[in-house]
């Protein structure tokens, strides 16, 4: 085992001493009732502020992030996979606890909101009262509450959804027959967003009579001329990953464009992608640099990337010609 490798496990172990299966026994010791979440300035994706109490019978999962946090980004996909997984048994609460002044507005807060798809509801911490109540010490700092409404453990950092898998899958034994299956509706900032021509353009390419913009959260490509008509809609509205022509093809976030005589380069952010758009023929297709793993084997620079997770924000392929592969982070 490498020096990196024992470096992580034992980060990881340190991370989550209340959650892990070792662990299980201290934090059922240590368990004490949840506070309330009185102190926010403001509430998203609800109707109204939640209470402990309007959560009884849920397992209730704490989540608490600020929106300039990469690592609080990190976990968002599996923080969306938990609540697929126990639909009926799990609530998320976010709790948004900003690392700097900018961060505390509301109206910033609900964009990252929409940006990164948390449909789960969210508080606004903006004066560290829920953080303090319940003993958050980083980014992300996760407090997992049994239906009771007990505190029976806290992690933070990366990583966690195994650990998660098993500790709610514990509770869901514990409390069976007392677990309210009833799946909550809250409330959801999108509802209130009158759609617009874009949803958070990621990048714009221009050449003398075209602009390329990656119209990143309608997962699509526009091409427009310079007054703004559009020529080609390549892709979208919704994610996927498929090749084909225009109307067929789909893309699953695209940020990063590079161009080559009738060729766009498009980096497919969330499906580990380069594709290419091919305008003689109208049509979409994988880049022969296709996956997430030929990318890891071509360099020890690009296993670094991938293995830091920054692989999903990738560029573009910069110059197929010398085979010069550019990463760009936003």
């Amino acid at each position: 085992m490498s020096n990196r490798t024992v470096a992580a496990a034992l980060a990881l172990a340190i991370a989550l001493p209340s959650c892990s299966p070792s662990g299980d026994a201290q934090a059922q010791a240590q368990a004490r009732k949840a506070p309330d979440f009185d102190g926010g300035v403001g509430w998203f994706n609800t109707d109204k502020p939640l209470k402990i109490a309007d959560l009884k019978g849920k397992i209730v999962l704490l989540d608490f992030w600020t929106f300039c946090c990469i690592n609080c980004m990190h976990v968002i996909p599996d923080l969306q996979r938990l609540e697929r997984k126990y639909a009926k048994e799990l609530v998320v609460v976010g709790v948004h606890s900003a690392k700097f002044d900018n961060e505390k507005d509301s109206d910033s807060i609900r964009q990252a909101i929409l940006r990164y798809d948390i449909e789960h509801p969210v508080v606004n911490d903006a004066e560290f009262k829920i953080w303090n109540k319940f003993g958050a010490r980083s980014w992300p700092f996760f407090v997992l509450i049994d239906p009771d409404g007990n505190i029976i453990g806290t992690a933070s950092g990366e990583g966690q959804y195994e650990t998660f898998v098993r500790s709610i899958d514990e509770q869901i034994k514990k409390f069976e027959g007392k677990l309210n299956r009833t799946e909550l509706k809250f409330g959801s900032e999108r509802a209130k967003v009158k759609p617009g021509a874009l949803s958070f353009p990621g990048k714009i390419l221009a050449t003398a009579d075209r602009l390329y913009i990656a119209d990143t959260k309608h997962h699509r490509i526009l091409v427009t001329d310079h007054a703004g008509k559009v020529v080609h809609v390549v892709g979208g509205p919704e994610e996927g990953r498929k090749d084909g022509d225009f109307g067929t093809a789909r893309f699953d976030e695209p940020q990063g464009l590079a161009l080559q005589d009738s060729t766009l380069y498009v980096c497919d952010r969330q499906n580990h992608l380069i594709r290419e758009i091919d305008f003689s023929a109208k049509a979409v297709r994988a880049n022969a640099i296709a996956s997430s793993q030929e990318l890891r084997s071509a360099s020890p620079l690009i296993e670094d990337l991938v293995n830091d997770g920054r692989l999903a924000v990738i560029a573009a392929v910069y110059d197929l010609v010398t085979g010069v592969v550019t990463f760009v982070e936003p």
